[in-house]
């Protein structure tokens, strides 16, 4: 139980209604639950404040306040507030530190302070492994390699040799970092693969989904910028530069040599060819493909990508055509 004053501190809020009230939990704003509370971040949620049991509302600060049978938290930003008050909820599971007697980890390799390396781990010569860091059951660390501090790696990750991953990241089970990029060459009717030297480097707070992955470059090297968060089953192939707070939804495909800028959102099933420049704070929408490099603040659908007012407008017409059709 935690009171509705504890919390408001905890976020700043500003609180309207019974402070004293004991909260027991957390929930949803449309599945409620009394002596519970939830959090309005969009207003396309506002349907549900009827409804919904929740005791206690966490609202932006201009919210209008006209039920008065519940109480109300005003914060900036409700959406990162209520992740605060998960985490109080929920804090994070803190692993103590310990290495199994069943991992292999080779002489030459440095591991730092209060690390957890679990059962079956495989670490192998010369790698670095910061403080703080969790590499969970049956992970493999590849030769030269470096983890940042703080950094959780979960069980059956790989990551090949001389791969360098920051600090306060988080990398999901089964994904692979640092394979070879899907590189090739022809003689005559016999394929040739081009070895793929460059290495993987992913920077700081950065979130990597399940089942990805991430070719090492060719030469120079595949980089992820800070921040950036992956969902499952996305592939980044060779020298693809990502920058800062990029999100990247589930199933994309991105070809080899492509920069996506700084602020890029990558919606589900997106494929963008190789050798394209996608400008910062642009919006790919799901299913789209990406085949020349757009604009900063570019907001593209179809395939192949367009604007999207364009593809709304093309959509218009072919149904207007099949409807004179019928």
């Amino acid at each position: 139980m935690i009171s509705v004053a504890e919390i408001a501190k905890a976020i700043e809020g500003d609180i309207v209604g019974n402070k004293l009230f004991s909260i027991e939990d957390i929930c949803c704003i449309e599945k409620g639950k009394n002596n519970c509370i939830t959090y309005l971040g969009n207003n396309k949620y506002k349907k549900y404040l009827k409804t919904c049991a929740a005791s206690v509302i966490v609202v932006d600060n201009t919210f209008e306040i006209e039920d008065n049978d519940k109480i109300y938290i005003k914060v900036l930003n409700p959406s990162v507030s209520f992740v605060e008050i998960m985490n109080l909820f929920y804090p994070k599971i803190i692993k103590k530190s310990k290495i199994y007697n069943s991992a292999n980890i080779h002489s030459s390799s440095k591991i730092g302070k209060n690390a957890f390396i679990g059962p079956n781990v495989t670490i192998e010569k010369n790698v670095k492994i910061g403080d703080n860091v969790v590499i969970n059951a049956g992970s493999f660390i590849g030769c030269d390699s470096y983890i940042g501090s703080n950094t959780e790696i979960y069980s059956n990750v790989s990551i090949y040799h001389e791969c360098k991953i920051g600090r306060n990241c988080k990398i999901n089970s089964g994904t692979v970092i640092g394979t070879d990029g899907f590189g090739l060459t022809k003689d005559k009717k016999t394929n040739i693969s081009i070895p793929q030297v460059g290495s993987v480097i992913i920077k700081d707070d950065v979130c990597i989904g399940g089942n990805c992955c991430i070719d090492r470059g060719t030469i120079s090297d595949t980089i992820i910028s800070e921040n950036c968060r992956l969902d499952n089953l996305v592939q980044i192939a060779h020298n693809v530069k990502i920058g800062k707070g990029c999100i990247i939804a589930g199933q994309v495909g991105i070809a080899g040599s492509t920069i996506l800028h700084d602020y890029v959102t990558v919606a589900g099933q997106v494929g963008v060819v190789d050798h394209v420049s996608v400008g910062e704070n642009s919006v790919i929408t799901a299913k789209s493909l990406v085949c020349k490099s757009t604009k900063k603040n570019s907001f593209l659908s179809g395939s192949p990508a367009q604007p999207h007012r364009n593809f709304l407008k093309q959509r218009l017409i072919l149904k207007n055509l099949v409807a004179d059709k019928i």
